[in-house]
């Protein structure tokens, strides 16, 4: 009988995004000195996302016009007769000047009232109350791969349940496995491997050289291999202009891990 492997934790699919920042021995990078750098990166993402929609409002609203939703959230899209290769110029430009493109929606202020949550904490915990009253799914979750306190995905993933902190930090993680997908397989020779009839050998022996003969924790692999703190969330659910920031500033990161 093939075992069976359970996991209740960060579990990838074709969509899931990670951003990995700081090393295992570093205790300046924490859950809290994280958020504080993604709230940043928001509240610049909202200035030069408002400073952009104005300027095109003034220079190309021949181009290009403003929708706004029920909800506040503006978007930009093309007038009649314009085309996407006509405004490719034109989004060039943008992105220059403000390192947004027109494709970039302008979030309300109420999107972003949670930046005034000072601490994760508060955070997590405004998050848990609009997902039980309304709905609605937080943009990212932090994890840290140092400890096992318990923690709430803040997704749906689980719908809503703790999940105790040694899950996903070791060897089985599916975080760990997107950047080392044969991870497991370093302790087999290739005959007597599992995996041996499907591995794609070539990455499986890289793996196998970069880390035979180092002493690393089964159950904190992840801490080790990747890094201490890790952002988890989904391809489209951070903006571009932050997922670029985030991932200039990680050990590893992918924005779609499928």
């Amino acid at each position: 009988m093939i075992p069976l492997k359970i996991r209740n934790g960060f579990v990838t699919n074709s969509s899931s995004s990670s951003f990995i920042i700081g090393k295992a021995n570093d205790n300046t990078v924490t859950i809290d000195s994280v958020y504080q750098e993604i709230k940043e990166f928001y509240k610049q993402y909202y200035k030069s996302c408002s400073e952009m929609y104005d300027y095109v409002e003034k220079n190309y609203s021949e181009v290009l016009f403003g929708i706004t939703d029920i909800n506040g959230r503006k978007s930009l899209h093309l007038q009649e007769g314009y085309s996407y290769t006509c405004a490719d110029n034109i989004d060039k430009q943008l992105e220059a000047m403000f390192g947004t493109t027109w494709y970039d929606d302008l979030p309300s202020p109420e999107e972003l009232s949670w930046t005034d949550c000072e601490t994760y904490a508060e955070y997590e915990q405004f998050w848990i109350q609009r997902m039980q009253e309304i709905g609605v799914h937080a943009p990212f979750y932090i994890r840290d791969f140092s400890c096992n306190d318990p923690y709430i995905p803040l997704d749906f993933s689980t719908q809503m349940r703790e999940c105790s902190g040694d899950n996903g930090n070791g060897i089985e993680s599916d975080t760990l496995a997107w950047y080392f997908p044969w991870i497991e397989n370093i302790k087999y020779d290739c005959d007597s491997c599992p995996d041996n009839e499907y591995c794609y050998k070539e990455e499986c022996q890289e793996t196998k050289q970069q880390f035979m003969g180092k002493e690393i924790p089964r159950d904190q692999a992840c801490l080790y291999i990747l890094g201490k703190i890790c952002i988890c969330s989904e391809c489209g659910y951070i903006p571009d202009f932050i997922v670029k920031k985030l991932s200039e500033m990680s050990e590893y990161s992918c924005n779609h891990m499928g």
